[in-house]
């Protein structure tokens, strides 16, 4: 009975422990963003955690001394990748009818977020966008206004992008109808790498905590946190012990005096 309330203190310091250093870095995610952005993690260093919460699909943690790295590196790299409108789902129906207008402009929305969502799979792509003009049908004796679009593209730094613009202008322009290659533009950009503060000297100091130990000033609060939680089940353990031993006694003392009551004379 001893070794398993022992079992079970040590089963839930260690529990206390992991649950003052994970924290949650991305909730809410399919089983593929998860594994996306865990592998992001990893590769660069980081340790993390793909967690299954049920019909709230999968969440990343990571520790709490990672959690800035973390976030920047995902940043920078376009995860999670935003989630855009298909065109199914933005010409779904909401009403008993609508405007052709209201038609014209969600079909231009829908085929710009499809054919951005195309130009993200680009390896290096950290994020796409693309604005299509498609003028009105002229009036009679009016001159025909060409169809243009532009095409934004930030990169990751390093990745050469240049040699690929003519087949984006390609794919835009056969995405859509009566879009000529030459009215389609492309514009890279760099994305700038987030800078992540460094810890100075002053917060890389010690503090000794009990004589002759002494840790990071940045993990004294975990550390007394810990150490409050194992002193408070150490302390229940006790008592448990204490009544045990207390009952043990008693029942020993009430076996021998009903057997000092046996061997009485009559």
């Amino acid at each position: 009975m001893l070794s398993k309330l022992l079992l079970r203190v040590c089963v839930l310091i260690g529990a206390l422990a992991l649950a003052g250093c994970q924290n949650d870095l991305y909730s809410n995610l399919t089983e593929p963003e998860a594994n996306q952005i865990l592998a992001v993690l990893m590769s660069n260093g980081v340790q993390a955690e793909k967690v299954s919460v049920g019909k709230e699909g999968f969440k990343i943690t990571v520790e709490s001394k990672d959690m800035l790295r973390a976030i920047a590196l995902l940043k920078d790299t376009g995860y999670p990748r935003s989630s855009r409108e298909s065109i199914g789902k933005v010409f779904q129906k909401s009403g008993i009818m609508s405007s052709p207008f209201e038609e014209r402009v969600r079909y231009i929305y829908a085929l710009g977020e499809d054919v951005a969502q195309t130009l993200s799979n680009i390896d290096g792509v950290v994020t796409a966008r693309v604005h299509i003009v498609l003028p009105d049908a002229p009036q009679l004796g009016q001159p025909v206004k060409p169809s243009s679009a532009a095409v934004f593209i930030k990169h990751q730094p390093g990745v050469d992008l240049d040699f690929f613009v003519p087949q984006i202008r390609r794919l835009v322009s056969s995405a859509i109808e009566g879009l000529e290659y030459s009215a389609v533009t492309v514009v890279l950009a760099d994305a700038q790498p987030t800078k992540v503060a460094t810890p100075g000297p002053e917060a890389a100091q010690f503090t000794e905590v009990v004589p002759g130990v002494s840790i990071k000033t940045a993990d004294a609060t975990r550390f007394w946190q810990i150490v409050s939680g194992t002193g408070a089940l150490i302390a229940a353990l006790l008592v448990a012990l204490i009544a045990s031993l207390v009952a043990y006694a008693r029942k020993g003392r009430s076996r021998r005096d009903g057997s000092n009551a046996l061997v009485e004379p009559s």
